[in-house]
């Protein structure tokens, strides 16, 4: 035991208990600080293109192309939670050099999400609805053939679940397709209609990359609302539909590249160098011992 006690082996030992104990540390305390720090700098734009009809345009209105412009931000932390603004303007580019903003199609919305769970705070006093679950933000780690339940649906005002559909590499990453499909029946006061029974049906397709829970872009998805009257087919007012840019489709796989590479070094390779190191301070103590030992000797 007097080996033990000399300087060297003190040195050795200490050094492999630190390391030892900055592994379990890594994932518990200092993995999760960077990726909450991160959560707290998003700052992100992209844009969608597709068509759509409005019953408010005009009964006889065709379906016009349209754009979407939107960009989200983290504006401000407040403790756990983080204040995130979502831009969207839609553009009419039936003519594309005189592009026509629908103001009824854009919005300037507010979310408040939790930046450790990464759901919806209901309560939250800042956001402007009582959202719950999981939007525009996923879990993270997630399992091929999973669900994600618990998302919530901006145009119908509720949660759905996000079904896998399949596993799938882009551009040298993987990326997990999920969608859904929610259709809800309520009463609203709408003009010029009045107080009647409206139909939405909201579908949504998009990919995901599983270890950051990052969307990378939307595959598609649409809105469609329907009008009811009594004896009467009902009549459609909104069809809307859109998927991501093809430039907004390859900065998306691109950014999810980035961010599983930085997920795998948080999980796998940082960890695993801790490991070397005690490995390598093991072997050194060892060493350190048979030297002394003969030393002695």
């Amino acid at each position: 035991m007097s080996v033990l006690k000399r300087k060297s082996s003190i040195a050795l030992i200490t050094g492999i208990i630190v390391v030892l104990l900055l592994i379990p540390l890594w994932y518990t305390m200092l993995a999760p600080f960077l990726v909450v720090s991160e959560l707290e700098k998003i700052d992100l734009a992209t844009s969608f293109e597709g068509t759509l009809y409005y019953f408010g345009y005009g009964p006889g209105s065709p379906k016009f192309h349209i754009t979407i412009d939107a960009h989200v931000y983290a504006e401000e932390v407040k403790g756990d939670n983080v204040i995130l603004k979502m831009n969207a303007a839609t553009l009419n580019i039936t003519d594309p050099d005189r592009p026509n903003k629908l103001e009824d199609f854009s919005y300037n919305l507010t979310y408040v999400f939790n930046k450790f769970t990464l759901e919806n705070v209901e309560d939250a006093p800042e956001a402007d609805n009582k959202r719950t679950g999981y939007d525009p933000l996923f879990p993270s780690h997630l399992k091929a053939g999973e669900d994600i339940n618990k998302v919530w649906i901006e145009n119908l005002n509720a949660t759905a679940t996000l079904e896998f559909e399949e596993s799938k590499k882009q551009e040298g990453v993987t990326l997990y397709k999920f969608s859904l499909e929610k259709t809800i029946t309520k009463e609203m006061t709408v003009i010029p209609f009045g107080l009647r029974n409206f139909t939405l049906t909201s579908t949504k397709t998009i990919l995901v990359e599983p270890l950051s829970g990052v969307q990378a872009y939307t595959e598609e998805e649409t809105l469609i609302v329907k009008v009811h009257y009594e004896q009467q087919e009902p009549t459609k007012l909104v069809d809307l539909k859109y998927e991501s840019t093809a430039e907004a489709k390859d900065d998306g796989i691109a950014e999810a590249k980035t961010l599983y590479d930085s997920m795998q070094l948080l999980d796998l390779y940082i960890p695993t160098i801790f490991g070397a190191v005690a490995i390598i301070l093991l072997v050194g103590l060892a060493f350190n011992i048979r030297r002394l030992k003969k030393k002695a000797a």
